[in-house]
C-alpha cells in the first residue's frame, strides 16, 4: 500500500476527508447531509441553479421525512456547503461522491449523458489522492467500460486515485434512516479502493457492509429492483383475477401472507417513482452490448404499464352505476406524487391515467399537498377537489387522505363513486354510506 493509501485512509478515518457530492437529488442531498451529520466537511454540486438557491437559503428543495431539520443543523455547524463551480469541486475534494441521474430515453434505453459529462469533468483536473465513488445507478459494465477508461487516461487507479461504485440503497421518504441502517455493497476497481470506500461508509452505516467486485454490484442493485416490480406486477394481476372471481384482493392478500415464505405486494395504479420502473430496463441493457431479452421482466412491464388504463375503465364502471359517462363528469383526483408522503412524480401513474380522464372529455381537478404537479388537471385545494364531483380517484395513499371522513366525502360530492387504487378506506364502511366504491382487486355490484 502506497504513502498516499495510508495519507487518504487516515483522513477518513479522523473525519477529516473533504467530500464533495456531485448532483443534490433525491439521492445526492440526503447522501451529502448525512456525511455532514457524521462530522464530514461536505460540499454540493448540482446544475440546478434554483435548486442551488433553494439550499443557499436554508430551505430543502424536495419533500423528505427529516431533511428540512437536518438541512438546518449541518448548515449550523458549517458542515455542509454548496459550489456553482465544478471544477473547482472535484479539486478541492478528497472524496467524489457522483449521484447524477441516469434516467430512460423515449425507447427505453439508459440515459447516461449526465454520468457521461461528470467523468469527462475528470479529464480536467489531476486526481490525485483522490477516491471517485459513484452512487448513480447505472447499466451492467457502465464502470468499467465508461468510467475506469476514463479515469486511466491521466491516472493510475490503485497508485495515485482510487475509484468504486456504491450503489444507493434508499427509499425516497426514508432515505435518512435508510442511508443509515440499510446494509451497503461496495464494488470496486482494486482491493485499496474497495478498502477506502469501506472506510468511509463505515463511518456512516450502522449496517454490514459488503465488498464484492464493481459487476456484481452494478447487477445487485438492478436485480433488486427487478424483483420488487416484478412482484408488484405479479400482485396486479392478481388483482384482476380478483374481479374475475369476484374476491376482495385484500383479504386474499391476508390470507395469503400468513404463509412465512409468501410476501404478495398491494395490486394498485401501477408503478412510478426514479427506481422501480427504470432498473429492469438498466439490467437488460448492458453497456456496450446487445439488450438482453427477458420474457417475465417484458410482461411484469405489461402488466404495470396497463394499470393506468384499467383505473380509468374503473371510474368508467363507477360512473355507469349512475348512468353517468367519463364525458364532461368531473372527476377529483387525489395524489399525484408516486407514492405516499413524498413529493417525487418522476414516471407516476397519475400521468396517464389523467391523460386517458382527458382524453374522454372529464372535467379534471388535482390536489397533492406535496406538490404542486397536476399533470394537466387543474389545480385545486382538497375540497374543492372532492366537492361536487361525480367520482374520485385517490390515487397516493398520503396521510391525510387516509384521515379523510368517508361520510363528509360524500356529502360534499355530487355522485358518491370513489375509486381508492391504494385501498386506503374500509370497503364495508364506504358501501354502508351509501358510496360507490372501486378498487383494483375488489369485485362488487359495479364493477362486475
Amino acid at each position: 500500500m502506497s504513502e498516499k493509501y495510508h495519507k487518504l485512509i487516515s483522513k477518513i478515518e479522523k473525519t477529516e476527508s473533504k467530500i464533495g457530492i456531485v448532483g443534490l437529488g433525491q439521492v445526492g442531498l440526503p447522501t451529502a447531509l448525512s456525511f455532514s451529520d457524521v462530522g464530514f466537511d461536505v460540499t454540493g454540486y448540482d446544475i440546478s441553479s434554483e435548486l442551488l438557491a433553494s439550499l443557499e437559503n436554508g430551505k430543502a428543495p424536495f419533500e423528505e421525512n427529516g431533511l428540512q431539520d437536518l438541512l438546518n443543523s449541518c448548515i449550523h455547524k458549517k458542515l455542509f456547503h454548496t459550489q456553482t463551480n465544478f471544477v473547482s469541486l472535484l479539486e478541492n475534494s478528497d472524496i467524489i461522491i457522483v449521484c447524477v441521474p441516469t434516467p430512460l430515453t423515449e425507447n427505453v434505453r439508459p440515459d447516461l449523458s449526465a454520468l457521461e459529462k461528470v467523468c469527462g469533468s475528470f479529464l480536467d483536473i489531476f486526481l490525485n489522492e483522490k477516491l471517485i465513488i459513484i452512487e448513480s445507478s447505472i447499466p451492467p459494465g457502465t464502470f468499467a467500460n465508461l468510467v475506469v477508461p476514463i479515469l486511466q487516461s491521466k491516472n493510475k487507479i490503485g497508485e495515485n486515485c482510487w475509484a468504486a461504485f456504491v450503489p444507493e440503497r434508499l427509499a425516497p421518504g426514508q432515505a435518512l434512516h435508510e442511508i443509515r441502517t440499510t446494509p451497503r455493497v461496495i464494488g470496486h476497481y482494486d482491493e485499496d479502493s474497495g478498502k477506502l470506500a469501506k472506510a468511509l461508509y463505515q463511518k456512516l452505516v450502522t449496517s454490514e457492509i459488503i465488498v464484492t467486485s464493481a459487476t456484481i454490484a452494478e447487477i445487485s442493485k438492478l436485480v433488486e429492483n427487478t424483483y420488487r416490480y416484478v412482484n408488484v406486477a405479479l400482485a396486479n394481476e392478481v388483482g384482476l383475477i380478483c374481479e374475475k372471481y369476484g374476491i376482495d384482493f385484500k383479504e386474499l392478500q391476508k390470507v395469503c401472507n400468513s404463509h412465512p415464505r409468501v410476501n404478495l405486494h398491494q395490486s394498485g395504479p401501477g408503478v412510478g417513482g426514479p427506481c422501480l420502473p427504470k432498473d429492469p430496463y438498466l439490467l437488460l441493457n448492458p453497456q456496450g452490448k446487445e439488450p438482453i431479452d427477458s420474457k417475465i421482466i417484458s410482461y411484469a412491464h405489461q402488466i404495470n404499464d396497463s394499470m393506468p388504463a384499467h383505473i380509468v375503465s374503473l371510474v368508467e364502471k363507477g360512473l355507469k352505476h349512475h348512468g353517468k359517462s367519463i364525458s364532461n363528469s368531473k372527476i377529483g383526483v387525489l395524489g399525484v406524487a408516486y407514492k405516499a408522503n413524498v413529493s417525487e412524480t418522476r414516471l407516476s401513474p397519475a400521468k396517464e391515467i389523467i391523460s386517458l380522464l382527458i382524453k374522454n372529455s372529464a372535467q379534471i381537478q388535482v390536489y397533492d399537498p406535496k406538490t404542486k404537479e397536476t399533470f394537466g388537471g387543474n389545480p385545486s385545494d382538497l375540497w374543492n377537489c372532492i366537492s361536487n364531483s361525480d367520482a374520485i380517484v385517490i390515487v397516493t395513499d398520503h396521510n391525510e387522505f387516509k384521515s379523510l371522513d368517508l361520510g363528509e366525502i360524500k356529502n360534499k360530492m355530487n355522485l358518491p363513486v370513489v375509486i381508492d387504487t391504494r385501498r386506503i378506506f374500509d370497503n364495508k364502511k364506504a358501501e354502508s354510506l351509501g358510496i360507490t366504491y372501486l378498487a383494483v382487486g375488489y369485485s362488487s355490484n359495479h364493477n362486475k
